[in-house]
């Protein structure tokens, strides 16, 4: 076999991008340069990954990680997620960061709709599938235009050093493969390997650091929410306290332990005064829940707690409309709590309000579970 050549000086290069994708479709083994490393691009078919094996000579087997070249193809494969890898995603991709998606059964019974059967069972061999949308505009131009789905492990032979260069693939595959793209002007900028991120039933995991730090992916997968009323001192730090409580049940962490599990979970007023405890009601109201908010102390809501939380549930309509005139990008992350009505503001109230608010704020939260998890 002769290793051919693909000299591609720009991503609009439409014949050579296209001649590549389709010795992909093919079945032809095609190394092309993502922002990190090289890799091997081959279609997701028994046979050819057999084959890959042998060239790379890793063991039988192995898990390769699927590679795209667009948002529209991660939905295809990965059609649901929760909001923190959702939120990873939009940081992280496209981006040196490989993410292995540890679905559940609804989410493996919608992707197994979107796929034959054979490719299905080579994707999810292990109930897992890495992904990589890689920030090299060669590489998925490529991708995009595969009309299969495509594996591309590390360009190097087992134990060896990842190829960064079109020259390192040939001295290590020459004659092995088909094609090389040579991409000189789009080639390998960061020079080492992806970081690995798991997120599944144990959350978000960094397997692997690499072009990315542990704590950048930490902040790149963290959502922020945020409960807002008029003071902060009677029904946003009971929504705060119920939330915290009922997530770290859930999670099986410590109240305290959700910041590092990726959730922080705050609270502010519109027309907050600094520094006042929580009103003595919500206080006793909570504690009967096994919630403390002794040392909750209000705070008013500012444009950076706007602009940087995730989600935002207001008690009242005419709380949003403050967020949303105060800045209006806001309108797509900030919702009423409960979408029916009004949250009663108890404060100066009896008891009795106060345990009313705190059921209707609890009963809200639990229904934006799957939302918000």
């Amino acid at each position: 076999m002769k290793t051919e050549i693909l000299k591609i000086s720009t991503p609009d290069d439409a014949a050579s991008i296209q001649k590549a994708a389709q010795l992909l479709d093919e079945g032809s083994f095609v190394a092309f340069p993502t922002e990190t490393v090289y890799g091997i691009g081959c279609k997701v078919k028994k046979d050819a990954l057999e084959r890959l094996d042998e060239v790379k000579g890793r063991q039988l087997g192995k898990h390769y990680t699927l590679h795209i070249g667009s948002y529209e193809q991660l939905a295809k494969y990965v059609p649901s997620m929760g909001t923190r890898a959702w939120k990873l995603v939009q940081n992280a991709l496209p981006g040196p960061v490989t993410i292995v998606f540890e679905p559940d059964d609804h989410m493996l019974k919608q992707a197994e709709k979107n796929l034959s059967k054979d490719v299905f069972e080579l994707l999810y061999a292990d109930g897992t599938l890495g992904v990589r949308y890689p920030a090299n505009p060669v590489a998925c131009a490529i991708l995009s235009q595969a009309k299969s789905p495509i594996f591309a492990p590390s360009a190097n032979p087992a134990d060896q050093e990842p190829a960064k260069t079109a020259k390192q693939v040939l001295d290590y595959f020459d004659g092995q493969i088909d094609a090389v793209v040579d991409a000189p002007d789009f080639g390998c900028t960061y020079k080492q390997s992806s970081a690995v991120v798991k997120i599944g039933k144990k959350g978000i995991q960094v397997l692997r650091e690499g072009a990315v730090s542990a704590e950048q992916i930490r902040e790149w997968s963290t959502v922020r929410i945020l409960f807002v009323c008029t003071g902060n001192t009677c029904r946003s730090p009971m929504a705060e306290g119920f939330c915290r409580k009922y997530f770290s049940d859930i999670l099986g962490c410590q109240v305290d332990e959700l910041d590092d599990l990726g959730y922080k979970i705050d609270s502010a007023g519109i027309a907050a005064v600094e520094g006042i405890p929580a009103s003595e009601h919500a206080v006793e109201v909570c504690h009967k829940q096994q919630i403390d908010l002794t040392s909750h102390r209000s705070r008013p809501l500012t444009l950076q707690d706007i602009d940087q939380s995730d989600l935002i549930f207001t008690m009242s309509r005419s709380h949003r409309a403050d967020i949303v005139q105060a800045l209006p990008l806001a309108s797509k992350k900030c919702f009423m709590l409960d979408p029916k009505g009004d949250i009663q503001d108890p404060i100066g109230l009896g008891i009795d309000v106060y345990r009313t608010c705190f059921r209707q704020i609890s009963e809200n939260i639990i229904e934006k579970r799957g939302e918000i998890l």
